[in-house]
């Protein structure tokens, strides 16, 4: 590891100075117990995570993608309407101000603001490394990291220290409400499998190797900073978060040094030409009910009852102009997931309207966060009455 500059000696003393909010201390309770205190969470989309190519990214990228300036009164209206959990997607290479992967002391800032808001209106927040996956495998110094040999050394250079920072900066003033999700949707960008897992691939296999490699690095030095962050929870996904590469017989969870503290990230938008393929199909046909509940049953069996926690960090159905079959969706997908352990986290990025070329994508605006109000009321209803009928039956 490079040696610490002065300017990132003085930001990571700072940010410890930072870390002092006032929260109780971890209590005592499995990843099971939490998750299911978590019971429903929504995504800041699409604000923190924003970036763009080739420009600079100060803090004026939080609004870059579209969305508004994030405010206290979000967080208050999410958790009127019922919401326990926000996870707060991150970008962080757009940030860095030096050559020794020094994030701007600015955005830390600007990004504590906002967990500490969310936690003082009495959320759970999961924050991580989200656009960070490189487009290749050629990545340049501080442009992300990509799970492939020839970008390893670049990629666990970048990941220690942008967790170093991050832990310096949330630790011992914050108890278990806060969890850290260490990758987004790990993957092989530009490649044909890139967002789909195939054990029989041999580069999909190698990508499995290295972001538990990469997640490994990522946790020591989690780890390392002590204080709360020597037991916190820590969310980690297999190959691009996809249900399939965590079910396959060659994912294996990453070492720890702390026991039991390790959740599983999974993004379900299922059945994808139902939820987010266009067109795709409009219709949440019986076929597709089964293929969602297998898929459920199957992360219970494998880790939930095993002690091991599983968290959907993104889900939801685009917007095709079919609100019935959506709210059956929501219904039936909350209840679902309730009914085996596993709390979802609805993917907000404020997309609502279906454009004039009629292209269904992306559509994945619920939450007016300048209102505090829900653009499909009945959709928020269907999936707090799935959670409902879900506690009862698990």
């Amino acid at each position: 590891m490079k040696r610490i500059s002065a300017l990132a000696a003085a930001v990571l003393s700072a940010a410890l100075l930072l870390s002092g909010t006032a929260c109780s201390k971890a209590k005592a309770v499995t990843g099971n117990e939490l998750v299911a205190d978590m019971k429903i969470g929504w995504n800041l989309g699409n604000t923190l995570d924003a970036w763009t190519a080739g420009k600079s990214n100060g803090l004026h990228s939080e609004t870059c993608w579209g969305q508004p300036l994030t405010t206290a009164e979000m967080f208050k209206g999410l958790k009127k309407a019922g919401f326990n959990t926000v996870r707060i997607p991150i970008t962080w290479h757009n940030h860095l101000i030096d050559g020794n992967y020094t994030i701007d002391p600015a955005w830390l800032t600007r990004c504590k603001e906002i967990v500490d808001w969310a936690q003082d209106a009495g959320l759970y927040v999961i924050i991580n490394v989200h656009h960070d996956t490189a487009s290749s495998a050629g990545l340049q110094h501080g442009q992300g990291y990509y799970p492939a040999a020839q970008a390893k050394e670049e990629s666990l250079a970048f990941l220690t220290r942008v967790w170093e920072q991050i832990a310096a900066t949330f630790n011992n003033g914050y108890d278990e409400h806060l969890l850290f999700e260490l990758l987004n949707e790990p993957r092989l960008v530009g490649h044909s499998r890139e967002w789909w897992f195939d054990e029989s691939d041999a580069d999909c296999l190698a990508a499995q190797t290295l972001i538990r490699e990469y997640e490994e690095a990522c946790i020591a030095a989690i780890r390392a900073s002590g204080g709360e962050n020597a037991r916190r929870f820590l969310l980690v996904p297999a190959y691009v978060a996809q249900p399939g590469a965590a079910l396959s017989s060659t994912f294996r969870l990453p070492a720890d040094s702390a026991e039991k503290r390790l959740i599983i990230s999974v993004h379900m938008y299922d059945p994808w030409s139902f939820a987010g393929e266009n067109p795709g199909e409009r219709t949440f046909t019986q076929e597709a009910r089964d293929g969602m509940r297998g898929t459920f049953e199957k992360l219970n069996e494998k880790f939930v009852q095993q002690g091991i926690p599983v968290i959907i960090g993104e889900c939801g159905a685009t917007n095709k102009d079919n609100l019935p079959e959506r709210e059956a969706w929501f219904r039936y997908y909350f209840e679902q997931s309730k009914k085996n352990g596993i709390t979802a986290i609805l993917w907000d990025n404020g997309s609502v309207d279906i454009g004039p070329n009629g292209n269904v994508s992306e559509h994945y605006g619920f939450y007016d966060r300048t209102q505090q109000t829900f653009y499909f009321p009945t959709l928020l209803k269907a999936a707090m009455d799935g959670i409902s009928a879900g506690s009862a039956r698990h």
